[in-house]
């Protein structure tokens, strides 16, 4: 039994291994590829005075957030002032120690929870990882939430929180999050209890949504419109190749309401993306394998971890339909939320239902 465990182990630190490697390869060869948008977040903050102000700048607050990271690496003479702007090995290291902080607690993660190390998951869990690496090997907003829920879903995993401990811990580091980081989190903050809490009471969360649509169309010039136009980042629009164009008027509230149900429809399964170039297919396939799991995830008979994770997921994507501009910024978003989505596309070893006591997890 122990030599099971311990070829188990091995199996998942190898595979972590490779995954570095592999992350770190395609990282490092993207930016020769595509690079216009890329550091886009990533210069802004560096050039941001940090500043920690309810509903003040997101950009403001991570600055304020990552200066201790950001100080740490000019101590250790990683020149920060040309980043972006060429491709150095200041900036390879600079999207290294990014890249790196991220991948201890995905490998938290893989360890603590006990990735499956059959070939299927494997190439599921690697795909994933490696597909997104640009996105987290540089300097990004995204660690801001990534932190917190992971350190959250450890609590839950060492048997210190319940189901009903994560859904408010959870919650708690969204309304956080949303007051002095982006304020859409409050908007998460509130679809994520309200998708768990009715998850098993389809016809219930059905009606809810629909009057809550209509109340979208009813109120539509009582809604903060200024910031979901500003989310919509209007600077960036000959930048994106992947831009999402509204086909009806979004000055009206049932053309609002239409385009956004769109939108998180091709969210959901973004085919749209092949025909505007067939670079995107990994993407798509990616998207359409994460929506098959969290349906798969939803039809299970107990709510379980997978289930809460799809309830994430859900909800995250829900309200990404609200605002984000194009195609790249919502996979780029996707990163804060990337423990919930591993959870959800691979499988691990440890889980739990709702029903089982916060004691089990051992």
């Amino acid at each position: 039994m122990v030599d099971a465990s311990a070829r188990a182990l091995a199996s998942r630190v190898l595979v972590l291994l490779m995954c570095f490697v592999a992350s770190v390869a395609f990282a490092a060869v993207i930016p020769l590829l595509w690079h216009d948008k890329l550091y886009v977040d990533g210069l802004t903050i560096l050039h941001t005075q940090g500043a920690l102000e309810p509903f003040g700048s997101s950009f403001a607050s991570t600055a304020y957030l990552l200066s201790p990271v950001l100080e740490g690496m000019r101590a250790l003479r990683i020149d920060l002032d040309g980043y972006g702007v060429a491709y150095t090995d200041d900036l390879l290291l600079a999207n290294g120690v990014f890249g790196g902080l991220f991948y201890i607690g995905m490998a938290v993660l893989v360890l603590q929870w006990r990735l499956r190390a059959d070939y299927r998951n494997v190439l599921v869990f690697a795909a994933c990882v490696v597909l997104l690496a640009p996105f987290y090997f540089n300097i990004t907003k995204e660690l801001v939430l990534f932190v917190p829920t992971l350190f959250a879903l450890a609590l839950f995993r060492a048997g210190v929180l319940s189901f009903r401990g994560l859904l408010v811990l959870c919650v708690i580091i969204l309304v956080v999050c949303g007051i002095y980081f982006r304020i859409y989190y409050l908007a998460f903050a509130v679809l994520l209890p309200v998708q768990w809490l009715l998850l098993k009471r389809g016809k219930a969360l059905l009606a809810l949504y629909l009057v809550a649509a209509l109340m979208v169309v009813l109120f539509h010039d009582h809604l903060p419109l200024d910031l979901i136009r500003k989310g919509r980042a209007l600077y960036l629009e000959g930048v994106s190749a992947s831009r999402i164009v509204y086909p009806f008027d979004d000055a009206g509230g049932i053309g609002f309401l239409l385009n956004r149900a769109i939108t998180f429809g091709w969210m959901l399964a973004p085919l749209n993306l092949l025909l505007i170039s067939p670079t995107y297919a990994p993407f798509v396939l990616f998207q359409m394998y994460l929506t098959w799991r969290m349906i798969a995830a939803f039809r299970q008979p107990e709510k379980n971890v997978q289930s809460f994770a799809a309830c994430a997921v859900l909800a995250f994507t829900m309200v990404s339909a609200l605002f984000e501009p194009d195609y790249g910024s919502y996979f780029r978003h996707k990163i804060s939320v990337l423990p919930f989505i591993l959870l959800l596309i691979a499988d691990f070893q440890f889980d739990r239902t709702e029903k089982e006591p916060a004691s089990c997890a051992v």
